[in-house]
């Protein structure tokens, strides 16, 4: 029987990751955890086939972790995979460089998901001691179908990053393209992507990839994003509000919306800023439209 640890500080994620890897295999034992402290406390005593984690967590990000982690005894040979929503290449290298096995990008394919989840699980169970009785040969066995799955699962993987790596370059020309700022946040209001017009609104830098957006300074006067930002994401409805800047002589239309993987599944927003200071003078900053 396999056990899985999953780690990660957002309940709902909690949830879906514990939902999937329940299904790994029968009889698979799954412990979750929001506190990255409490899990290498259980983990301590209870030595796991499979350790999943989310990258940005507030206690402890997922590198260092993982980095503890791999400090345990029984832990160095245990198979470990991120689940990350960021594409910047930075964040797998640093996961991988604390002994990371695998990492997927969020949200996740369910079934890639258990693909690659069983695949470690078959590693770990690879170079654990076989029982007595059984031979060389079964041994190799496992080790030729691991080596086709791994293969495999590299090309589809390699293919799937370049795919998203294409999409995220169309839309990101399409909105330079269009001067308005605009940024991505996932579902925590953390910040995804912007584009270089972005600096008239947020003093945006690369460093704040991953930074929650409310966190950033803001060149508007605007006190409510949080609040319009849960309101969005209760009701699945996007959110206008004309605001108006502390640092230049302009009005924007702020639009909060919302973006859904497989048209049900909430991941986040895109928020646009239009310059609307040429006919904003009809109406009151701050004045919302829902």
């Amino acid at each position: 029987m396999s056990s899985v640890v999953i780690v990660d500080d957002q309940g709902v994620n909690r949830k879906v990751l514990t939902s999937l890897a329940s299904t790994l295999e029968p009889d698979v034992q799954v412990k979750a955890f929001g506190d990255p402290w409490q899990a290498l406390s259980y983990i301590r005593e209870h030595t796991p086939d499979l350790l999943i984690t989310d990258y940005q967590m507030p206690a402890m990000n997922g590198a260092e972790l993982i980095r503890r982690f791999r400090r345990v005894p029984d832990c160095r040979d245990v198979p470990a995979m991120v689940v990350t929503a960021y594409e910047d290449m930075a964040y797998r290298a640093t996961a991988l460089d604390a002994g990371a096995n695998d990492f997927i990008l969020s949200p996740l394919d369910h079934q890639e998901f258990r693909l690659q989840s069983r695949k470690l699980l078959a590693l770990r169970h690879a170079e654990m001691p076989a029982p007595a009785g059984e031979g060389a040969p079964a041994a190799l066995d496992q080790l030729d179908l691991f080596n086709s799955l791994v293969e495999n699962l590299s090309a589809n993987l390699m293919h799937k990053i370049h795919n998203l790596k294409r999409i995220g370059a169309e839309l990101q020309t399409l909105l330079e393209a269009s001067g308005t700022p605009a940024l991505f946040v996932d579902e925590a209001l953390r910040v995804r992507h912007f584009t270089p017009h972005a600096a008239r609104v947020y003093a945006l830098g690369a460093q704040d990839i991953g930074r929650p957006l409310h966190e950033v300074d803001c060149h508007l006067i605007y006190g409510d994003l949080a609040r319009d930002f849960h309101e969005m994401a209760r009701t699945g409805e996007s959110v206008e509000r004309y605001l108006p800047s502390r640092t230049e002589a302009a009005h924007f239309l702020l639009r909060i919306i919302p973006t859904r993987h497989g048209g049900t599944e909430f991941i986040g927003a895109l928020i646009t800023f239009t310059d609307v200071s040429a006919w904003t003078d009809a109406r009151s900053p701050e004045t919302s439209l829902h």
